[in-house]
């Protein structure tokens, strides 16, 4: 039976058996080893509400709940009540929260089960079109290893959290995808619902004009009926809007909701730089902290935060960096895709801790893992180098998440 689906199914299939096969065995070694953080204790609490986050116990509870921390009672707690004008929930964008009520009932009500079910099932699906996608312009072996690239990648998990990452990216993937094969009015619904997902779906029109374009020699009089698929991207946005608009008279409402997690507009350089500074204070802090006391509250520890800020700014120069390589050996519009994506968080830093969630938003930057296939592909060394680390550190930030302390 097996035999009978297509290669680029099995093989990219296979990939997310063994990678989510892995952390399914991992996380509930980690969950029950190492020290649970209380998430009311900490300085800055998070939303938590155990009736949606916890509904099992047992060995269930070991193996399910424990994908259900941070962002994710945001989602279940929609999925369950719905919206409100007063409690920042309309920062989240209502897609993936709509697919948890709609599946629920298949799992007898319990949205731990929906929101993984839909995580895992757009998770496989975003694999198998990005292993078509880069098939159609590096072959089947850059294809199979952009994918595994990208299944390890040490925020990979989540993919199975009841996070929004996982659709996200099957979205986007799929409008790329759709576009490269000139479907551009299948490209703009993909688009659509990836903005309906999450707001940063609108920079998908960056690539697609781009593609469009391109592919008619940059002559405007070769455009066609069906640019007006690119027009349906920015549809999602304004669904959401008009939703707000009419239940609670503001339409901007998912704007103010973003103060909460205490992010400001700025420059993107500004953004970078102000993720500089506090790099570099933070290793002055790693470095001048004795590490001969101990401490009932973590957040409270000096070097936490200080190397999360640290952490943030290496990966966002790395992929910074890789987007510069990637101008010689990747098409335009995957470049343009690249910037796009890494300048967007640039512009809205966090206050104390500017390059908030950035090893989380790169994700979405999946043409960096063509780059990096391409180069792993060539050199076995580089190969081995991308695999250990990223391997090492998927499991490192997977403990972490698991046990209630902050990743991305």
């Amino acid at each position: 039976m097996l035999k009978r689906l297509p290669e680029q199914l099995r093989e990219a299939g296979l990939i997310f058996l063994i990678t989510r096969g892995a952390l399914f065995l991992m996380a509930p070694l980690a969950y029950l080893t190492l020290p649970k953080i209380n998430p009311t204790a900490l300085d800055f609490p998070p939303l938590v509400d155990h009736q949606v986050t916890d509904p099992f116990t047992g060995i269930p509870h070991y193996l399910f709940d424990i994908w259900a921390k941070w962002d994710s009672v945001w989602f279940l707690r929609i999925a369950e009540y719905g919206y409100s004008a007063v409690d920042n929930s309309t920062a989240f964008f209502p897609l993936y929260p709509l697919l948890i009520a709609i599946f629920k009932p298949l799992f007898l009500g319990n949205g731990v089960l929906s929101g993984m079910f839909i995580s895992l099932a757009c998770c496989l699906g975003a694999f198998y079109l990005f292993y078509l996608l880069v098939e159609l312009d590096f072959g089947r072996d850059v294809a199979r290893r952009s994918v595994f690239y990208l299944a390890i990648f040490p925020t990979a998990f989540f993919f199975q959290t009841i996070y929004s990452e996982s659709l996200f990216l099957l979205l986007t993937i799929g409008c790329i995808y759709a576009a490269r094969r000139n479907e551009y009015v299948i490209a703009g619904i993909a688009g659509a619902l990836a903005t309906l997902t999450r707001s940063p779906g609108l920079l998908l029109l960056v690539p697609l004009v781009i593609m469009y374009l391109r592919d008619r020699g940059w002559n405007w009089r070769k455009v066609t009926w069906d640019a007006v698929g690119m027009l349906l991207v920015p549809l999602g946005l304004g669904v959401w809007m008009l939703y707000l608009q009419l239940r609670f008279g503001d339409a901007l409402l998912f704007t103010s909701a973003q103060g909460n997690w205490l992010r400001e507009f700025t420059w993107p350089l500004a953004g970078l730089w102000r993720g500089a500074v506090e790099a570099w204070n933070g290793m002055g802090d790693i470095i001048s902290t004795s590490d001969k006391s101990y401490w009932t509250v973590i957040d409270r520890d000096p070097r936490l935060w200080a190397t999360y800020n640290v952490m943030n700014f290496v990966f966002t120069v790395g992929f910074i960096g890789l987007g510069i390589a990637a101008i010689k050996r990747l098409p335009s519009h995957y470049v343009a895709y690249i910037f796009a994506v890494l300048l967007l968080p640039l512009c809205y830093p966090s206050t104390y801790v500017p390059l908030f969630s950035m090893p989380r938003f790169m994700l979405t930057a999946f043409p960096i893992f063509i780059l990096l296939a391409i180069w792993g592909e060539k050199n076995r060394w580089v190969d081995m180098m991308i695999t250990v680390t990223s391997v090492a550190l998927l499991g490192f930030f997977t403990a972490k998440y698991v046990v209630f302390t902050w990743v991305a």
